[in-house]
């Protein structure tokens, strides 16, 4: 499963291998939980590679993951992995909750944003790319 890119851009192979090390993370937060591994992915490639020099960890979470199924935001900052297990479906969030929910959690809330962006729409649309908007 690709992740989705909050930006659009080339990765070196060793940033895509720390990608691929922070899903594995997840996955295994969500297995530790008995939990099927989360469906929707969105990663801030400069977390991970910036003008050219690989980020090993990040200050904020560089990578975000979801379970519309349990309605789990999964998160990691490259170190430190966690689960914030939401009240009701994140598509459902309009700006000023994900605002909150960014707040309580330390999410920066472009990355809050644009993972909620990319959900499929309530009516069975498509989902949207980041920086098209946030659910209303």
């Amino acid at each position: 499963m690709k992740p989705h890119l909050l930006v659009e851009r080339d990765l070196s192979a060793k940033a895509e291998e720390l990608i691929a090390f922070d899903m594995d993370s997840i996955r295994q937060i969500a297995a530790g939980e008995h939990l099927t591994a989360p469906e929707v992915w969105l990663i801030n490639p400069d977390q991970y590679e910036k003008a050219g020099r690989i980020q090993r960890d990040s200050t904020s979470a560089r990578m975000l993951a979801y379970s519309p199924e349990r309605q789990i935001v999964f998160a990691t900052d490259g170190c430190n992995s966690c689960a914030h297990y939401l009240d009701r479906d994140l598509k459902s969030y309009d700006r000023e909750a994900l605002t909150k929910f960014a707040d309580q959690s330390e999410i920066q809330l472009v990355l809050v944003e644009g993972l909620a962006n990319i959900l499929p729409l309530p009516t069975g649309e498509g989902g949207r790319r980041p920086g098209e908007g946030y659910h209303k």
